[in-house]
């Protein structure tokens, strides 16, 4: 690998473990409906990208969950099944961060969403005393903010825009395989990372 200026990380399975499955389990128990069909319609309503690149605000969000899934979810329910999927932050990974940031510049590329921000924000906040996700980061660059979405080559662009280097100076972390090749054929030096045999710290000797 050659020496980078600059690292670019994704959020989910890379910074915080997560598991989708738990947000299809959740709705399946609420709603009595088979996990199956929900997975079938949320997955053709393509319902994270619409959320995740700021198409509707979060209470249009949840009238389109209980539309889509067919039923009557109240606020809450839908809140909590939405943010089953995360489970937790080892605390050696914000030291890790924290590390990096020290000695390049650190930015944070996320497909998400306004309701699992604000979740992770509190949960950033009770666990670790970090008022925001963003915080830790010199620039965070979300999905549902900027209107675009991982793998597009769109968004890549904009980041490079805004932090004013070129890909190959830029070592880009994550745990998508689609995200990671139109990343690497833009010239992005980066590693397709696997939570299930690998750790973020495995990647650095700071």
């Amino acid at each position: 690998m050659k020496e980078y200026k600059a690292v670019l990380l994704d959020f989910g399975n890379v910074i915080i473990n997560i598991d989708p499955e738990l947000t299809l389990k959740a709705f399946a128990e609420i709603s009595g409906k088979p996990i199956d069909r929900i997975r079938q319609k949320i997955t053709e309503s393509q319902l994270f990208r619409r959320y995740e690149t700021g198409l509707f605000e979060d209470e249009e969000f949840r009238e389109i969950v209980r539309q889509t899934i067919g039923f009557p979810f109240s606020e809450h329910e839908v809140d909590k099944a939405w943010n089953s999927l995360f489970l937790n932050v080892p605390h050696e990974r914000i030291n890790l961060l924290l590390d990096i940031r020290s000695k390049y510049p650190l930015y944070l590329l996320s497909n998400t969403n306004n309701i699992h921000i604000e979740y992770c924000n509190r949960y950033f906040q009770k666990q670790f005393g970090i008022k925001t996700v963003a915080s830790l980061f010199d620039k965070a660059f979300y999905s549902y903010e900027i209107g675009l979405w991982k793998p597009d080559e769109d968004i890549y662009k904009e980041v490079l825009k805004d932090i004013k280097m070129q890909p190959e100076e830029v070592l880009f972390i994550d745990d998508n395989e689609l995200n990671i090749a139109s990343a690497q054929s833009m010239g992005f030096q980066t590693i397709h990372h696997n939570p299930e045999t690998r750790d973020l710290t495995d990647y650095f000797d700071l």
